[in-house]
């Protein structure tokens, strides 16, 4: 949603059943929305600044997902993900230059 000056407008959807938990998180200069889900794959969307919306990225496979944090540690950067029913998994954030 957008303030459009007298009521917040409709920007984007996503599909949220079954979820839990929906976390935007900055990882350096990327910006993230992860949307967590007890009945199918945690889906992680990243900010497309050209189509000025959020875009599927990856999809990841955590049991009951609670929570989400950025961890930055020795210039590295790493997401934790706590689980309701399983362990928490901690996630590499990783830039892979694909330009050469």
């Amino acid at each position: 949603m957008k303030w459009g000056g007298a009521a917040f407008l409709d920007l984007q959807r996503m599909p949220s059943r079954g979820s839990m938990v929906f976390q935007p998180l900055q990882i350096s200069n990327y910006q993230y929305a992860i949307l967590g889900s007890d009945y199918s794959f945690t889906q992680v969307y990243y900010w497309d600044t050209e189509k000025a919306k959020f875009v599927k990225f990856q999809e990841l496979n955590i049991q009951a997902p609670r929570s989400f944090t950025h961890v930055s540690i020795d210039k590295r950067n790493f997401l934790f993900a706590s689980s309701f029913k399983g362990t928490t998994l901690i996630y590499k954030h990783v830039i892979v230059d694909l330009s050469a």
